[in-house]
């Protein structure tokens, strides 16, 4: 457990940093309200042990801007003994807890104590949550004979800790399965981190993953701590894997086998405790043959392994695919919708999305934001084209919404009567007065 301290007496921070040190914890310090804040922000301590009378403000206001900026982390604040209205004010306020001064410290470790179990608690209900989350979700990608299998395979590989390999065309889902079988494993409590092998030059590759110290190289003006660090007991998702340049495989191997990795310009082994989750659109095998993809690696990653089928290779979930994809986007637009509309089935039954998912999804997007099924269908518009079309839409659905009041449209628009006339290829002549 980190532990922020918020406390302007030096003296008594001092000595209270001391104890808890000694109790196990590990500890942040801080003399005012702004440097509490920034340390909050920066590194997310489990608990804020503060003051309420600082130099700069008090400890409600701390754990007001907190509340409001969405930063869920407990505040247990010290008041002065006796300050029975302070103590219910900070419950009030919404405070986990207070203690008075002088500190007695078997108190204060048992606050800590209980604490921590419930934070324990509520990581369980959050992790049981999030699995029955990935299963749900995973559930919508289809109910085909493929899938189910997939959902097994999947099911598998959350069970365990070795590496995982997903292949499949471009589209299928792969980071999204990925990220489904991490959410459903036991790791879901640390972090999910990925990186796009074909996106980064070499160099930068390197550095990305295994972080490097000051001076390792011309730039490097300070520590970097690589995506293998980062990740902890997490799960680092190497996208594209086939990219990855000969000497990076090699490397990786390394870590996959010894478990250790060393940033750039450092001395010093660092261990690595995640999990690696590789994908690739392409045939490893066929690279092996070519002597661009190292055999020992894609045995190593290949230990667990899952083929997404692409979406022509299971007809049977295309229209609930469809239809949960189309009900989720009007969902994140503010949208509201009772399903698929009929006029869509045929062409979602009908074209062959050798995009896959994503070319779906991507169909059913501009669906929703252009109101009309033939625009959505038109992938041969300029961006200047569609962001007319688009902007029209958007007009009309503001009008309706103001009960054609194009007055109080215009207002909302943020723009001139005239241009909003204009825009519709309306006559200003008709203009509501």
């Amino acid at each position: 457990m980190l532990i922020l301290i918020i406390e302007d007496e030096r003296r008594i921070r001092e000595g209270i940093a001391q104890m808890l040190a000694e109790g196990g914890y590990d500890l942040l310090e801080a003399e005012n309200m702004q440097q509490g804040l920034s340390m909050i922000e920066h590194e997310a301590p489990s608990v804020v042990l503060s003051d309420i009378n600082l130099p700069d403000g008090d400890g409600f206001s701390a754990l007001r801007y907190c509340q409001n900026k969405g930063l869920d982390v407990p505040f247990i604040f010290m008041t002065a003994f006796g300050s029975r209205d302070v103590a219910i004010q900070a419950i009030q306020e919404g405070a986990y807890d207070y203690i008075s001064k002088p500190l007695r410290f078997d108190e204060l470790f048992a606050r800590l104590k209980r604490l921590e179990e419930l934070q324990d608690f509520k990581g369980q209900v959050a992790r049981k949550s999030e699995r029955k989350l990935a299963e749900s979700r995973l559930a919508v990608l289809g109910d085909s004979a493929p899938m189910q299998r997939i959902r097994r395979l999947a099911a598998s590989a959350a069970g365990s800790h070795a590496p995982l390999l997903i292949t499949g065309e471009t589209g299928v889902g792969k980071g999204m399965l990925a990220k489904l079988v991490h959410a459903s494993s036991q790791l879901s409590k640390h972090p999910f981190v990925s990186i796009n092998c074909a996106s980064i030059p070499e160099n930068l590759l390197e550095s990305e993953l295994f972080g490097y110290r000051k001076g390792a190289f011309t730039g490097a003006d300070k520590n970097h701590k690589g995506l293998f660090e980062e990740v902890g007991e997490g799960t680092l998702f190497l996208d594209e894997i086939g990219d990855m340049p000969m000497p990076l495989q090699a490397k990786l191997l390394h870590v996959l086998d010894d478990g250790t990795f060393r940033p750039l310009g450092s001395a010093k082994t660092l261990h690595f405790k995640g999990r690696v989750v590789a994908a690739t659109n392409v045939k490893l095998e066929s690279m092996i043959e070519n002597k661009s993809f190292r055999q020992d690696l894609y045995y190593r990653l290949s230990v667990l392994s899952i083929e997404v089928p692409p979406l022509r290779h299971r007809p049977d979930d295309l229209l609930p695919l469809a239809e949960s994809l189309y009900r989720e986007l009007a969902a994140e637009m503010g949208r509201s919708v009772h399903g698929l509309p009929l006029s869509m089935v045929e062409q979602v039954q009908q074209r062959m999305w050798s995009g896959n998912v994503r070319e779906l999804k991507n169909y059913l997007e501009r669906s929703l934001i252009f109101e009309d099924e033939t625009v959505a269908d038109d992938f041969d518009l300029t961006l200047v084209e569609a962001l007319k079309r688009f902007e029209y839409s958007w007009i009309k659905r503001v009008i309706d919404d103001c009960g054609d009041d194009k007055v109080k449209a215009a207002e909302r628009l943020n723009i001139g009567l005239s241009t909003l006339y204009r825009k519709l290829d309306l006559p200003v002549s008709g203009m509501d007065s």
